[in-house]
């Protein structure tokens, strides 16, 4: 039995025991009696299966921290350890070592009473053997409140051997009061030191500057870029937590349900819940809102759904005593607590096993404490954990696959019962499970190669010998093991190159830099590929080690045929090699300037590298490629497996002497500057893919007190004319402003508003509108195949133009439609051209999904999908009504669906973004009580959005227009449709279909 006593005394309660093994009796003992009773009783007990012990993670974390002390350094050093392996227990072997006053700095009031009674007692440790004898246990100073004057510190210091404070106390100190307090302790233990950044933490660290400071926490990194400082000097991985149960696995599902998100959370989570204690397991379930008030409206929603297993909220809207007594009924009648973020870091209850997660975090540092809650692991009573969150297009799957990135052994904690592989993830995980080796200071699956490669021809029969980077590497190896997948002839490790500081000449000291080196064998083709973040060498070295002394490294113009797969190039940057003047050997030609370079002067010039982009296989691509052999891209690899895949591409067609040089040299789109308003039909208008190739809503448009991010934003020209002013109109669900091009022969095009200006919101701040259209620029597409690009040149291709066949034009039966009519509305009017598309193309597939994406920031009026072996078929239909009651050849009636058909298709082309694009307007949509749904349902569509990274693209852009007919089409009219079909074939390998009238 034990018993702890507590005196009030200025700035808080002394706390000292009464009964039990280490008491003080009635009064507490002398601070000096404490401390000579207590040294020399600490004994090293390991736990085992037969007896009780400190446990491996609290044995290697006290022996680094006696380690440090050894050294009498005073750098901070920083103990990692998982949430469940003992953290407090550690603090107190490290303090009965050598039991000199310590102070113990918390970041909450739980967690200070929490230190406060584990201190007092001395936990587990007389329990468990780790102190023997005539020992006595510390009294505590539990510091709640500020201290005005050194007095008061001294008296305290005379009775005191630890103190436990939260950083807030000790920062209402006064600071002769807070200096002295400090100075009379020979230690500091920080507790969730994760915090050490803030300011208040910090100070108080510094005032321990020639003092041991030991930091204590599960999450060593902080999002907000501020380090903990001092080095880690012991850290306890997470598999072997879990392997040896400390640390119990977290099955994560996502949730989808956009009507009501809230109900569909709780309603899984007290399901898992009833399914848990049926099973006999002892589980409780938090729910995590972001707010009081929310916390009001969800426990009313459990209150609902589970009045039997009686939900409580407990959060700062409570006053502490009934936060304390609910509390206290956690496990005993309730077993659902809602709370605001978590109930307090250090708040220890193992029960906690099911997470409903009503509002996810938006810091990946609290998402990682708040999943530690639920791996606690106890008794047989406790099952694994289950977290439950609402479906985001992005953000929280995001963070969940980022959490592997900060420690490798997430991969082993979380299982994602909601990711749905196809073939080109079996194919990956195959790619995996092939590694009989693998480094474990880094996550395979967060190691983002960039493309790039050097490429070596071998021998017939090539050696494979990986091992013997070992020796080449020697002591430079950062990771312990390579990662070897000899079926897949794929090695990877990380190396650490101590190289010389640009700004001196020392002996003693050097910068660390770390380098990736990833080298693949595809020996059925004889090529070796090697990566490596290291360009400064073409790592021949490696390359005879693992495959011998008879490769051969691929190099010289022949090295420029990798450009021959890139449709509509265009040069970006060349380097020239000048064999007559010895002042400028060598030169890189950028933007206007690459004009000059790729003509040459006087043949003087050599190109030695070249850097381009344009379209393969249907999507944008970048393309490098230097006469000493390297080629790469500007893409970055998702994961080891995409680069091998984009590697083995490269030696064949390097090799390929059917593929001219000349060809390659010759096909490329020179930019010219746009120096006047090109004389010809513009056809569409809208962002550059920067701006809009992610689901961010950090980019903002106002006016007239109406925000909306860009991605609800539609541009649209105001005029189809090769004359006049290039107007276009920039269109929200509330309002529209109208800006023009001012073209300059010196400068890029600017844009001006007509009228009155908007204002642009962005990270960095706000401004014009018109100043922010004309530092990004836009895209604009022009007939006769023109591009004015976002940097402000003007591309066209040199050839013929090329005619729509006649007999590819489709005719549908627009009998009973009013073809002036376009939009069938909410109400699915049965009249109307949509309408009518609908009808036909759903009855040509069995499609999973069709969507009526009408409206402003639209991908197209309607959208159909479905998932057909490993791709991911969509049919995009853009529908335009006629000017006129019967059909004809008027061109002016295919300006504005030609190019809403060409528009917006760089982020149509990446099947991510497609249906993120998708859902997320969906789920607009549903909140304004409607959808967009005709077949399918969202759950559906959530699957695809998941899957779609795994799955290639196939996309169809139709054309609908019944007041084109198919008998009367101009030559005019064929040309622009052959124009819209190139550029949908070229750059993105879609297939264009067009339907008129007969």
């Amino acid at each position: 039995m034990t018993e702890i006593k507590r005196r009030v005394v200025s700035g808080g309660e002394l706390w000292w025991l009464r009964e039990g093994p280490g008491a003080h009796g009635q009064e507490p003992k002398d601070v000096h009696v404490v401390a000579d009773a207590l040294a020399g009783s600490f004994r090293f007990v390991e736990e085992s299966s037969s007896a009780h012990g400190l446990r491996k993670p609290q044995l290697g974390a006290l022996h680094a921290v006696l380690a440090h002390r050894s050294t009498e350094e005073a750098e901070p050093i920083t103990i990692v350890m998982p949430t469940g392996t003992g953290k407090t227990e550690t603090m107190l072997a490290a303090y009965c070592y050598e039991p000199s006053r310590t102070m113990v700095v918390v970041p909450s009031d739980a967690l200070r009473t929490q230190i406060a009674e584990k201190f007092v007692t001395l936990g587990v440790l007389a329990e468990v053997g780790a102190v023997i004898g005539g020992f006595l246990c510390p009294a505590v100073l539990v510091l709640s409140s500020g201290l005005t004057t050194v007095e008061e510190a001294d008296e305290l210091l005379d009775g005191t051997n630890v103190i436990v404070a939260t950083a807030q106390a000790l920062d209402k100190c006064s600071e002769p009061a807070r200096t002295r307090l400090t100075g009379g302790c020979t230690r500091l233990f920080v507790d969730e030191a994760h915090h050490v950044g803030a300011r208040t933490w910090r100070e108080i660290v510094d005032l321990f500057s020639d003092r041991e400071v030991v930091q204590f926490t599960a999450t060593p990194y902080r999002e907000d870029g501020r380090h903990l400082g001092g080095r880690v000097a012991y850290a306890y991985p997470l598999r072997l937590a879990q392997k040896h149960g400390y640390f119990a696995r977290v099955n994560y599902r996502s949730i989808i349900d956009l009507s009501d998100p809230d109900r569909a959370v709780a309603t899984a989570a007290v399901e898992q819940l009833r399914a848990d204690l049926d099973a006999g397991y002892d589980h409780l379930l938090m729910a995590r809102v972001s707010s009081v008030e929310r916390a009001k409206q969800v426990v009313a929603l459990y209150e609902e759904l589970a009045p039997d297993l009686h939900p409580l909220r407990i959060d700062t809207g409570l006053a502490g005593s009934t936060r304390r007594k609910r509390q206290d009924r956690l496990g005993q009648d309730c077993r659902i607590v809602v709370c605001v973020n978590m109930l307090g870091e250090g708040f220890d209850l193992p029960n906690l096993k099911i997470a409903a997660v009503h509002d996810p975090q938006k810091s990946l540092a609290v998402t990682l404490q708040f999943i530690g809650r639920f791996t606690r692991t106890g008794s047989g009573t406790l099952g694994e954990a289950s977290a439950f969150v609402p479906l985001q297009v992005t953000g929280v799957d995001e963070r969940l696959r980022k959490l592997y990135g900060e420690d490798a052994d997430w991969n082993e904690v979380i299982q994602d019962l909601t990711e749905r592989g196809v073939g080109r993830e079996k194919a990956r995980s195959d790619f995996e499970r092939g590694f009989g080796s693998l480094p474990r200071e880094i996550a395979m699956r967060s190691i983002h190669p960039k493309m790039s490669t050097v490429v070596y021809q071998t021998p017939t029969a090539p050696r494979w010998r990986p091992e013997g980077v070992y020796d080449l590497f020697e002591d430079r190896l950062l990771t312990t093991q390579l990662g070897i997948n000899n079926s897949g002839k794929v090695v990877w490790w990380v190396s650490r190159q101590p190289t010389p500081v640009r700004w001196g000449e020392f002996a003693s000291f050097n910068e660390l830099v770390h380098h990736l080196y990833v080298a693949h064998l595809d020996d059925s083709a004889g090529f070796l590929y090697i990566n490596s973040t290291d360009n400064n060498s073409l790592h021949e070295d490696i390359a005879r080690t693992v495959c011998g002394d008879s490769v051969t490294l691929l190099r010289g113009e022949s090295v420029y045929r990798i450009l021959a797969q890139v449709q509509r190039r265009i040069p970006t940057n060349v380097g020239l090699l000048d064999s007559v003047s010895r002042n400028r050997r060598f030169s890189m030609h950028v933007g206007q300037d690459v004009l000059h370079a790729w003509r040459g002067e006087g043949g003087t010039k050599m190109k030695t590298n070249i850097f381009a982009h344009g379209f393969t296989d249907g999507r944008a691509v970048s393309f490098g490629a230097s006469r000493k052999g390297r080629v790469w891209s500007h893409e970055r690899a998702r994961d080891i497996h995409d680069w091998v895949r984009w590697a083995k591409r490269v030696g064949p067609v390097i090799t390929d002497t059917s593929i001219s040089l000349e060809t390659v040299m010759s096909g490329f789109l020179l930019p010219k500057p746009a120096t006047e308003r090109p004389p010809l039909v513009p056809l569409s208008i809208e962002w550059p893919h920067h701006l809009v190739a992610t689901m961010s809503e950090n980019r903002k448009v106002l006016y007239s007190d109406a925000e909306f991010s860009l991605l609800d934003t539609e541009l649209t020209l105001i005029a189809h004319t090769t004359d006049g002013p290039l107007q276009f109109a920039l269109r929200t669900p509330e309002w529209s402003l109208q800006f023009a091009f001012e073209f300059d022969e010196n400068e890029p095009p600017r844009i001006r508003p007509i009228g009155e200006d908007g204002v642009v919101t962005t990270p960095s701040g706000r401004g014009s509108l018109a100043a922010f259209l004309t530092a990004h620029g836009l895209l604009v597409t022009f007939e006769n195949e023109l591009v004015l690009v976002e940097q402000g040149y003007l591309l066209q291709p040199d050839r013929e133009r090329r005619l729509f066949p006649t007999d590819s034009i489709e005719v549908f039966d627009w009998s009973g439609i009013e073809i002036k009519r376009e939009s069938q509305g909410p109400d699915r009017d049965p009249s109307t051209v949509q309408h009518r598309a609908i009808d036909i193309f759903s009855t040509e597939s069995d499609w999973e999904l069709i969507v009526d994406d009408d409206g402003t920031g639209e991908l197209a009026d309607v959208v159909f999908l479905r998932r057909v072996d490993d791709e991911l078929e969509v049919l995009l239909a853009h529908c335009k009504y006629s000017s006129e009651e019967k059909p004809g050849a008027r061109i002016g009636d295919l300006y504005d669906v030609c190019g809403q058909a060409m528009k917006m298709n760089r982020a149509k082309s990446m099947p991510e973004l497609l249906t993120k694009r998708l859902f997320r307007r969906e789920n607009e949509r549903v909140a304004a009580g409607r959808s967009g749904i005709l077949t399918g349902d969202i759950e559906t569509l959530a699957v695809v959005v998941r899957e779609a990274r795994f799955r290639r693209l196939r996309v169809t852009v139709a054309i609908i227009q019944p007041g084109m007919s198919k008998m009367k089409a101009s030559e005019d009219m064929r040309a622009l449709l052959g124009a819209a079909d190139r550029f949908l074939s070229e750059k993105y390998d879609m297939t264009l279909r067009v339907v008129a009238s007969p």
